[in-house]
């Protein structure tokens, strides 16, 4: 199980992955987004998580309605 450095340095990789630093995310996606990226983490290690699954945690965050959170398709 990572510590809490790990697993912040670790997020930070996945905003740098996306993009995010320049293109913030709502504070609804980010949440989300973690979510996602620790049930990878429970299964995988830092190391084993591609740049194409952190894309894919992200996916699913965009596609929040920024009204209530709701999953829009």
């Amino acid at each position: 199980m990572l510590d809490k450095t790990q697993y912040e340095d670790f997020l930070m990789r996945a905003g740098l992955v996306l993009g995010l630093d320049k293109t913030p995310a709502t504070r609804q996606q980010w949440n989300v987004l973690a979510e996602g990226l620790y049930r990878l983490l429970e299964k995988r290690s830092p190391d084993q998580i591609t740049d194409e699954m952190i894309q894919g945690q992200w996916d699913v965050a965009e596609h929040l309605h920024l009204s209530d959170g709701t999953l829009r398709y």
